[in-house]
């Protein structure tokens, strides 16, 4: 069995590889779209919302209300969001994607899983399922171990 402190390295040698790979992807796929990382992570953070509000969405993507306030300053300017005050409460702010705004996330979603698809292609045959229930263990350990 091997040295569990090597193994350990392992894991944070090939982490750190994977989270660089994905990085780079995320970058070119946002440059193909004329976007900023920080825009591209805002759009998919609508995932199936037409509209959040500013603190909803720093929440689902993890970032402050004034980083965020830069960020959705861009889309509005490339005309792919807009803000309007809260109609339950004049106090929040509410964006929302344009229709130009909708089709850029329609496009981004798409290369996102086109993306995959040819991550699963790059694995061996069969090994689609084993990989994907490793990586929802995994993820599900880790959120387990953040809150602790």
């Amino acid at each position: 069995m091997p040295d569990k402190k090597i193994q350990a390295e392992r894991m944070a040698d090939l982490t750190f590889e994977l989270l660089e790979q994905c990085q780079i992807k995320r970058e070119q796929m946002a440059e193909r779209l004329h976007l900023t990382v920080a825009e591209f992570k805002l759009l998919r953070g609508f995932r199936e919302d037409e509209t959040l509000s500013v603190n909803d969405l720093a929440k689902r993507i993890d970032l402050s209300s004034s980083r965020l306030t830069r960020i959705i300053d861009g889309l509005v300017e490339k005309g792919l969001a807009r803000r309007e005050i809260g109609s339950r409460d004049r106090r929040v702010m509410e964006i929302s994607l344009t229709p130009k705004g909708k089709k850029v996330q329609e496009e981004l979603e798409e290369t996102y899983v086109k993306t995959h698809l040819d991550i699963l292609d790059l694995l061996p045959q069969g090994a689609d399922d084993s990989v994907i229930l490793a990586m929802e263990k995994l993820r599900d350990a880790m959120k387990e171990w953040v809150k602790k």
